[in-house]
């Protein structure tokens, strides 16, 4: 299986493996599904670490406002027809609907994370290398 880098988009020999969470796993199931799937490895390569940094902190950045607008959605929603008129369960089913909507709008800004082992390895490997070393 080759690694690819979900920066640039390279094949590369080796870098920082990526978690396969929800949406790379939905991702890769409909392209096996249609018969696209290359089935690589995904990683960052070492050149793309900086630009990964940057589009990781933006992703974050943006989930959390989306939640924060979600939330503020589900609110008036709910909270709007019992001010007027009483409670509504056709006003708290369409504020989820809505607030589900905003939420999935964070997928197209998608940067998933960094493996958690490989995570620290590539943070620290000098103390990786020095551990090895003493074994």
């Amino acid at each position: 299986m080759a690694k690819a880098c979900i920066i640039c988009a390279k094949i590369v020999p080796h870098g920082v493996p990526v978690e396969d969470d929800l949406v790379i796993s939905g991702i890769r199931a409909i392209k096996q599904k249609l018969g696209i799937a290359k089935n690589n490895e995904l990683v960052v390569c070492p050149a793309c670490t900086e630009e990964y940094k940057k589009k990781r902190g933006e992703y974050e950045k943006k989930l959390v406002q989306h939640v924060v607008i979600a939330s503020i959605l589900l609110l008036v929603f709910i909270l709007l027809p019992i001010f007027t008129k009483g409670f509504s369960l056709w006003a708290v089913v369409m504020g989820v609907v809505f607030a589900a909507g905003v939420m999935l709008l964070s997928v197209f800004s998608h940067c998933p994370r960094i493996a958690v082992g490989a995570q620290a390895k590539a943070e620290k490997p000098s103390a990786a290398k020095g551990k090895k070393g003493k074994k």
